[in-house]
């Protein structure tokens, strides 16, 4: 794997690489499960998918999938590749579920989720908004993070 991600490091266009880069760790994950995943490699998924539920919804759609249930595992990734202001965002709204504890059942995050944006709609509508004024950085932060780390990747 380590030449795979060598070898999407080395493309011109930062988002090809990191797609390439998912793509490898997609196929370990899908494969082996989430724990086979390095520390490094599970940075990238929790990355990558917290951009991919963004794009498509914002927190809301984030914690109604399953990378929701990574939500702290997230929060630990954006602290790995420098990615300060989105991870304050997800900080600050991990901060408003009881004990900063993110279901992991599904039907019971959802529900809590909805329960939290009922009360804090404005509030979570500003962090999402925010996200997408910081977040292409992100894939820079995830490129400069795996290729000082390229061993980690098995």
């Amino acid at each position: 794997m380590n030449v795979e991600i060598q070898a999407a490091l080395d493309l011109a266009d930062e988002t090809d690489s990191f797609l390439q880069i998912t793509d490898v760790i997609y196929d370990k994950e899908t494969e082996q499960g989430y724990d086979a995943l390095s520390d490094a490699e599970k940075t990238v998924f929790c990355i990558d998918g917290l951009l991919r539920e963004m794009e498509n919804g914002g927190f809301g759609q984030f914690f109604h999938h399953d990378v929701g249930a990574l939500a702290l595992d997230t929060l630990d990734a954006l602290e790995r590749v420098k990615a300060k202001v989105s991870h304050s965002l997800l900080d600050q709204l991990i901060g408003y579920f009881p004990d900063r504890q993110i279901p992991a059942d599904e039907d019971d995050r959802i529900e809590l989720f909805d329960k939290i944006e009922n009360e804090f709609s404005d509030e979570i509508t500003a962090m999402d908004d925010r996200f997408h004024e910081v977040s292409d950085a992100i894939i820079g932060q995830t490129l400069q993070y795996v290729s000082r780390n390229l061993k980690e990747f098995r």
